[in-house]
């Protein structure tokens, strides 16, 4: 009789959190049978991670608290391959982040939740050559217009400052490159209704250090 292969097990990737609410590093990449382990360096006040979008519950809660002066989290297991969340940090008065876990090799899911281009991460965060798509969850086609060349780039390696997303679908995956670069971008729907107001708008930082 065959003996069962034991379960792959990957390495715990450590992420420090300071004071001022700092994720360290900011940008963390694991394979998607790595762990994650917070550490809270604050001497008195408790951190709270918040995963943020689509992926929220990658690691199950949404949730972390870590106590202060060393408290660690549990060691987090990711529940779905190849993706990117983000996630905020609170730690007393103080709040940081969007910083960025990439779980494998894949990408963040930006959703456009509503026919005014409201998303569901007004500001989001990918590693330096990490990358994104967005996903809109409407019945209106989306048309996303970012406000600099040579941030975002296709899948052929062209820079990306328009994009077209069709509705109930998402848009082709774009490549971040390059460091503590804010890349704006507005989201305008159609067909335009009368007396509606676009409001649907938001940036990505790409590789912050």
């Amino acid at each position: 009789m065959a003996t069962p292969k034991e379960a792959l097990t990957g390495a715990v990737q450590p992420i420090n959190i300071n004071q001022h609410a700092k994720a360290a590093p900011p940008n963390q990449a694991i394979a998607n049978t790595d762990s994650v382990q917070f550490t809270n360096s604050d001497p008195s006040d408790t951190a709270t991670v918040t995963f943020l979008g689509a992926a929220a519950n990658v690691f199950g809660a949404s949730t972390v608290s870590i106590a202060p002066n060393g408290g660690t989290s549990g060691q987090l297991t990711p529940n779905q391959s190849n993706l990117t969340v983000d996630y905020k940090v609170a730690v007393g008065s103080s709040t940081g982040g969007p910083f960025a876990i990439e779980v494998g090799s894949g990408p963040l899911e930006i959703d456009i939740v509503d026919t005014t281009g409201n998303t569901n991460l007004g500001t989001a965060e990918i590693p330096n050559n990490g990358s994104l798509y967005f996903k809109n969850e409407t019945s209106e086609t989306a048309t996303i217009d970012f406000d600099a060349a040579n941030a975002l780039f296709d899948s052929n390696g062209n820079s990306v400052t328009s994009q077209t997303v069709n509705p109930n679908s998402s848009g082709g995956v774009l490549t971040g490159r390059g460091t503590n670069k804010d890349v704006t971008y507005s989201v305008d729907m159609t067909p335009i209704q009368p007396g509606r107001v676009a409001t649907g708008n938001g940036s990505i930082k790409i590789g912050q250090t």
